[in-house]
Order: C-alpha cells, then structure tokens, then sequence
C-alpha cells in the first residue's frame, strides 16, 4: 500500500489546500463557494494555460447545464478575495472569447513543507507589526 502524501498550492500570500478543500491567507482561513473553489483549483493545477470556458463549466458542473455568466461570476468573486477587492487581475486573466489563465507563480507544496511556510509568513507578519509600534 502506497502512502498518500497531501499537496498544496502556494502563490502569493495565499495557500490552497485540495484535501480540506480552503483556502488560506498568512494561514487563515477565507470563505469560497464549493463552485468558486473548484473553479480556482482547476486553474491552480495548471498555472499559465488557458482553460477553455466549456472545460471549466465541465468540471465546476459536471452534472447540470449552466450559462457562461456562473463561471464569470465565479471568476469575479475569485479576483475579489485574491486582489483583496482591487481592480488588479494579478492572478486571473481572462483570454477573450476562450477563457480564463492563472499567471501568478504556484508552487507545489507538501505537507510538511506547509507548516514551514505558514510560520514563515506569520514570522514575518509579526516582526513587521513589531517594528511598526
């Protein structure tokens, strides 16, 4: 029997867990859809390609019949909770009349290797705070 060993994706401040299905920023928690985080995991799993419109509504609704505009609402909410409701597109852009590429940097990380980037971050977010005051 093989050992199952967990990944994760790393991109900016940010940390997307497949298995527990969330997303996290500097280790906290942030609330998606069920939808709006499967569309984002598709295009964590392949950074810089396109994804065809049809090919995500496939996967994000396998079983139902939905308009383009669910998907561009799902893209929409995404680009507010990755830009921190910005008009920046650092990490989504859409390829008209095709699809949407994820063009951040992602990095595939493993479980042990988690706990090591979420101390780094919160280290670094309290040696700033400390230098502030």
């Amino acid at each position: 029997m093989t050992k199952q060993t967990n990944h994760f994706f790393a991109f900016g401040p940010f940390c997307l867990d497949p298995g527990e299905r969330v997303l996290l920023r500097a280790g906290q928690p942030l609330s998606l859809t069920p939808k709006a985080f499967e569309t984002l995991l598709a295009l964590v799993e392949q950074p810089g390609r396109i994804l065809e419109k049809e090919v995500l509504m496939k996967r994000v609704w396998p079983d139902a019949i939905v308009e383009e505009v669910n998907l561009a609402k799902n893209i929409s909410t995404l680009r507010q909770v990755l830009n921190g409701g910005g008009e920046a597109n650092e990490y989504i852009e859409t390829v008209p009349k095709r699809g949407y590429r994820f063009v951040a940097s992602v990095k595939l990380v493993e479980a042990g290797e988690l706990t090591l980037l979420v101390r780094e971050r919160i280290s670094a977010r309290i040696v700033s705070e400390e230098e502030t005051d």
